[in-house]
């Protein structure tokens, strides 16, 4: 059985992941926290800029990385919630909308690590030359606010890393696991 760790972005957490982390288990993989020793790491957001350095996962799975450099954090948080109000209102109904977004809040608060991280990150990849040793799977969906399409130009030069769309917004993840999994597992065949 292989082991896998979910690290959340800078407003997520596992209240927020709990349908993937529901999923992955159902699709044969042992969770854990400790990212470190995990077959799989999969990051969301800005969780992606704080990858363990010691770790040696047989695939790390970078979904969304807030990766944007000619658009202000600013601009695209509030194109983001403007976008999702909608979907997730008509999605889950307002009482869970106002639970998820009470959740959000209270992540940002509580790690506030995050907010340097995505600030001091969101205009460069370098992140990624890290993983050169790795196989790695990065995923952007089409909806995205926080990463830019373009980032499907600047990770070429990346042999080890493989991109993939997918549709939805940059939390889908969260409510729509399956085609994540779904690579996931793909790739570890």
């Amino acid at each position: 059985m292989k082991t896998v760790a979910i690290l959340e972005g800078w407003a997520g957490g596992p209240y927020l992941s709990r349908l993937f982390a529901k999923e992955a288990k159902g699709s044969g993989f042992q969770l854990t926290k400790t990212a470190k020793q995990a077959d799989v790491i999969v990051a969301h957001s800005t969780a992606c800029y704080l990858l363990p350095k010691k770790q040696h996962a047989k695939l790390v799975v970078l979904i969304d990385p807030p990766y944007w450099p000619d658009e202000p954090i600013v601009k695209r948080w509030i194109n983001m919630n403007k976008n999702e109000i909608k979907m997730l209102i008509k999605l889950f109904g307002y009482r869970r909308f106002a639970i998820d977004k009470l959740w959000e809040a209270y992540y940002v608060f509580a790690k506030p690590r995050y907010t340097y991280s995505v600030l001091r990150n969101q205009s460069h990849l370098e992140f990624i030359k890290a993983l050169s040793s790795q196989k790695v799977l990065l995923i952007r969906n089409t909806e995205d606010e926080f990463c830019s399409p373009v980032i499907k130009d600047e990770i070429k030069k990346h042999k080890n890393l493989k991109y993939f769309e997918l549709p939805g917004y940059h939390g889908d993840y969260y409510h729509h696991p399956k085609p994540y999994i779904d690579l996931i597992l793909k790739e570890l065949q």
